[in-house]
């Protein structure tokens, strides 16, 4: 028998490093824009989802009647 969940793992967005948003260099001003991270969506993490599969296992032994 096997049975099945979904395993929920969290990482740091690497583009904003954890903030939501991101420093972006623009050549026309002299100072950074600030935009929302489109990576993780200005969460700062990024989600996956993983299904572990665990096994059942049944030993079934053979007794003798005496």
């Amino acid at each position: 028998m096997e049975s099945s969940k979904k395993v929920k793992k969290t990482y740091i967005c690497p583009t904003c490093k954890g903030n939501g948003y991101v420093k972006v260099a623009c050549i026309y001003e002299k100072e950074n824009m600030i935009h929302q991270c489109w990576d993780c969506e200005s969460q700062g993490e990024l989600y996956d989802y993983d299904e572990e599969t665990e096994t059942l296992t049944f030993h079934f032994t053979k007794e003798t009647v005496h």
